[in-house]
């Protein structure tokens, strides 16, 4: 999760409010996206990396201070963005990446927000795991107040669901026109 070292360690009582948009990926959920990944994470664009001390395993972190949404993006992403308010962008990049052919698969971990717009563009055409129960994020002693869900963009739909399915229910979308998933998103 991108995040400068300031924003990084906040106290547990921020951790389950809007305070901070700093939710660290558990390490049974990295480990899934290595394993549908073949062992390797090419691109973690929202990462807390500094030095040597990133917390998920990529070849490539892109930091808050990189700026991931001014990057080109490729291969093997894991995207946990920063949650709150300025969640859209991440999520229209990811699929823009994906769509445009730079991205080969994509796993998305986000809270379950079925009621806002930045959730429809994922929502009505790729496959998710909703999250059974409340993760406990990485740093936490307690699950999130929130549910998740692991979005996944790829072709390898079976796979996603074995890595996942563990994790709770697998959801795949039913095909639709363009035109008509476009207009569920606006």
């Amino acid at each position: 999760m991108t995040g400068a070292p300031e924003d990084r360690t906040p106290g547990p009582a921020a951790m389950f409010t809007s305070k901070t948009p700093e939710w660290y990926t558990p390490p049974e959920i990295i480990e899934a996206v290595r394993d549908l990944f073949g062992g390797m994470i090419d691109l973690d664009p929202c990462s807390n990396a500094e030095g040597d001390r990133p917390h998920v395993p990529a070849a490539e972190h892109y930091t808050r201070e990189d700026d991931g949404l001014a990057h080109a993006w490729y291969g093997r992403v894991y995207m946990n963005p920063p949650y709150g308010r300025g969640i859209k962008p991440w999520i229209e990049k990811v699929r823009e990446e994906y769509e445009a052919g730079r991205i080969s698969e994509a796993v998305v971990l986000v809270k379950s927000a079925t009621d806002t717009a930045w959730f429809r563009i994922l929502s009505g055409r790729f496959p998710r795991c909703e999250v059974a129960g409340r993760l406990k994020f990485s740093g936490c002693d307690s699950p999130a107040p929130f549910p998740s869900v692991l979005f996944y963009l790829g072709d390898e739909v079976q796979q996603f669901a074995e890595a996942f399915g563990g994790f709770g229910v697998i959801v795949a979308p039913l095909p639709a026109t363009p035109e008509a998933a476009e207009a569920v998103v606006t």
